[in-house]
């Protein structure tokens, strides 16, 4: 539940653009400027430390007074004090000997936290308290100095009056807070000031009459970084966060936000955490939407989203994944957390669960919130119940068994969609066998599924049988071996050969009566079911649907492989696998032949990922239709990372249009053109002070740029300045069917930096993965 958090005193912050490597080298030299303890640290209480004093000059007043000086040199623990002239005067208080400390004509006084410069002080020996006048202080290990008229140093708190403090290095005055009072609270990590105000360069920009800020690692409720700039959709804008640190395990973030083209927007965020779970409660509000391109009745534009995760009773489970939106246009008119307008669809999902050793039994609801305008959308599966047992080494521990069975109602928002209760049951028993030279398994199954089903409540809802029974037995045979060789043709390497082969056996039976006829693109198939996405690894999976409406016909071999290649170290460099299905019968659901398995053998699937070197990574992915005799699918990224998060990568990304077509359902768009997206994005550390990040995605076939971003960024040890431009497709209503609308914004940030322990560490890996289309790692081998 950590959060970092800024008061006022932090009227923009942003950390971005530059790498660990890097600004260890920024905070090395900016620790360089401020002062270090020396010598070894001495732990305990320093109060019941022995005291040593050396100086030129001593006279001493029977036990009650002493006078020191000439180069006065005090000690106690790490404590150290060096003046003119100092008196010490000592007398009983009951059983308690005080022991006070006065200097005068000017001192230096340093401990392992601060180093002050005064002209008068007075301490006591016994308790550390210490009164300063005219005192200039330098923090140590850290960055922050200053100075006040008087200074308070107390055990648990310090006090300045008539103080300034800077986290800036000597000699640089780029900011300062001046202040009638101010009050640091050592334990707490934070620092009150009364009749505060903000200058740069000297100059006041900045009052308050009380203000609050951390100086440590700890939360502390106030303000946090605010965003600002400017935006063509939502024109001038200003968010400004207020944390407020409710206790240790509950902490809210509210934010308003002010759009000179829509209005204000209030936002707010909860999180919890307790013994039976923690989560996170969501919501923004927007009264009424001023923005004219937004065509609705209903200004009015909301999101509510709550997810939560529990474990109770030792065996119990609840999750809660719910998000839910005022109108289909939020998410591409607003940014937010919560969601994007790129998934197209908002999850509603309760789900709780009972988990023992062999089984588990859960309970669930899920449902969908589509944001693309379709007639009919998806099922909501309300309730679901789920059990699965598993028993393994049965018969003499040569079986494995494993029992999934399923209850669950289909219910539709359209009346002229079937609701449906389905019961499964799908047993199945593995024999497994292994030895050094390689594994096979051997499994029987059995898909019974039973269907009870009614027509939709609409006048002109479609008839469906009441009643569907399907019983499909299956058979899977899947040989794996590993075969390995230093005699490569690269020397110096190990190659493996894992080849891979599999067989799958399932009667074909007539599902039409499944579910409705109407297949649009959100229903599918039947209920619940629609084309899984093919790759190398989907090439081995039992079924080409998702979901258990459509269990498709199979009498198929599946052969496929991988080869690894491995250094002197062990470390694998290099690995390519490939494999393709061939079916030995037409793969059906039902009579329509758009449903069968296309051609003889499916589409080759390609996946490779190469590490060249420490700094070169390339990964890539290929299909090539059968049917077609095209290629279907390719992508690539090929990244240079010479060091922590300096990184150049190029990706490319394509998709015939003949495959998305094929892949969509009946009463889908068809999509028109092929999709060839060619992107960009360089995050390179310039110097220790300057950095910048840009990304460029270019549509090769439409032949425009799809996001573009520019941010570039100047530090220093106690400021930084970000300046962030942005140019993305987005979507209005009523748009023409080839009119593409562009959302550019501005966005300026300023940090003041040296409050917290970890101010020189940067965000640049959460810039890169901001956008339609963030930043992804290439695939690492080790």
């Amino acid at each position: 539940m950590k959060k970092n958090s800024y008061t006022l005193l932090s009227v923009a912050i942003l950390s971005a653009l530059y790498s660990t490597s890097s600004m260890a080298d920024l905070k090395a030299q900016c620790l360089a400027g401020v002062p270090h303890f020396k010598g070894e640290l001495v732990n305990g209480n320093p109060n019941e430390l022995p005291v040593y004093i050396e100086a030129d000059q001593a006279q001493l007043i029977q036990s009650s007074r002493a006078t020191y000086e000439g180069n006065v040199d005090i000690q106690q623990g790490n404590r150290q004090l060096k003046a003119h002239r100092a008196e010490i005067t000592q007398r009983q208080l009951t059983s308690q000997t005080q022991r006070l400390v006065h200097i005068s004509g000017g001192f230096d006084y340093e401990d392992n936290q601060i180093q002050l410069a005064g002209q008068d002080a007075q301490v006591n020996l016994n308790n550390k308290d210490t009164n300063i006048k005219q005192a200039k202080y330098q923090l140590v290990d850290r960055q922050g100095r200053g100075h006040a008229e008087e200074i308070e140093l107390r055990d648990n708190y310090r006090l300045m009056k008539n103080g300034v403090f800077t986290s800036c290095l000597t000699g640089d005055n780029s900011w300062s807070i001046e202040a009638k009072e101010m009050r640091q609270y050592i334990q707490e990590e934070y620092a009150e000031m009364w009749h505060a105000r903000l200058k740069v360069h000297g100059v006041p920009i900045f009052y308050t009459p009380y203000l609050q800020l951390p100086i440590g690692d700890r939360r502390r409720s106030g303000l946090l970084i605010p965003n600002f700039g400017t935006s063509s959709r939502d024109g001038y804008f200003y968010a400004q966060p207020i944390y407020w640190n409710i206790a240790t395990n509950l902490d809210a973030t509210f934010t308003p936000k002010y759009m000179s083209h829509r209005g204000w927007q209030l936002n707010g965020e909860f999180r919890y955490l307790s013994p039976i779970g923690e989560g996170k409660i969501a919501g923004e509000y927007l009264k009424k939407d001023r923005l004219t391109d937004y065509k609705s009745d209903n200004r009015s534009r909301h999101l509510f989203y709550w997810t939560h995760h529990s474990s109770f009773l030792q065996n119990w489970r609840l999750n809660l994944d719910y998000t839910h939106v005022s109108d289909k246009r939020y998410f591409s008119d607003f940014d937010s957390a919560y969601g994007s307008s790129t998934d197209g669809y908002a999850n509603q999902n309760l789900r709780i669960a009972y988990y023992q050793p062999n089984y588990n039994l859960a309970i669930s609801a899920r449902q969908f919130q589509i944001f693309d305008e379709v007639e009919i959308g998806p099922y909501r599966a309300l309730p679901q119940v789920d059990f699965n047992y598993y028993k393994n080494n049965l018969v003499h521990g040569l079986f494995d068994f494993k029992l999934f069975s399923q209850a669950v109602r289909f219910d539709n928002d359209s009346a002229l969609m079937p609701t449906a209760w389905r019961f499964h049951l799908e047993p199945s028993l593995n024999l497994p066998l292994s030895n050094r030279y390689g594994s096979l398994n051997i499994e029987t199954k059995l898909y019974a599924t039973h269907y009870k089903q009614r027509k939709g409540r609409g006048e002109y809802a479609e008839q469906v049988q009441g009643t569907v029974n399907r019983v499909l037995p299956q058979i899977k045979v899947d040989l794996q071996t590993v075969l390995a060789s230093n005699k490569t043709f690269i020397k110096g390497y190990t190659q493996t050969l894992e080849p891979h082969i599999q067989y799958l056996y399932r009667p074909y039976k007539d599902q039409s009566h499944i579910g409705s006829k109407r297949n649009n693109a959100y229903l599918g198939f039947g209920y619940d079911s629609s084309l899984l996405q093919q790759d190398y690894f989907a090439l081995f999976r039992d079924r080409r649907y998702s979901g258990l409406d459509r269990i498709a016909s199979a009498n198929q071999f599946t052969l496929g492989g991988t080869t690894r290649f491995y250094d002197k170290t062990g470390e694998e460099r290099f690995n390519l696998s490939a494999g393709q299905i061939y079916y030995l019968r037409d793969s059906r659901i039902d009579s329509n032949p758009d449903n069968s398995s296309y051609g003889r053998s499916s589409s080759w699937s390609l996946e490779s990922n190469w590490k060249i070197n420490d700094q070169w990574r390339w990964q890539g992915s290929y299909q090539y239709d059968t049917r077609l005799d095209k290629s279907a699918l390719g992508n690539f990224t090929l990244e240079y990372n010479p060091m922590s998060n300096n990184i150049i990568q190029l990706t490319y990304r394509y998709a015939s249009q003949e495959y998305i077509d094929q892949n969509l359902t009946a009463d889908a768009n068809r999509y028109g053109q092929d999709i060839k997206q060619l992107g960009l994005t360089i995050a390179w550390e310039l110097t220790d002070n300057w950095a910048v990040v840009a990304r460029h995605y270019q549509d090769l076939a439409l032949k425009k740029p799809v996001e573009q971003y520019l941010g570039v960024e100047y530090s220093t040890c106690c400021w930084a300045i970000n300046v962030g431009a942005r140019r993305n497709v987005t979507s209005r209503q009523y748009q023409a069917e080839n009119e593409i609308v562009y959302d550019k914004s501005i966005g300026i940030n300023i940090e003041l930096r040296g409050l917290g322990s970890d101010d020189h560490k940067g965000n640049i890996e959460k810039m890169l993965q901001r956008g339609k289309l963030p930043y992804l790692q290439a695939f690492s081998l080790y």
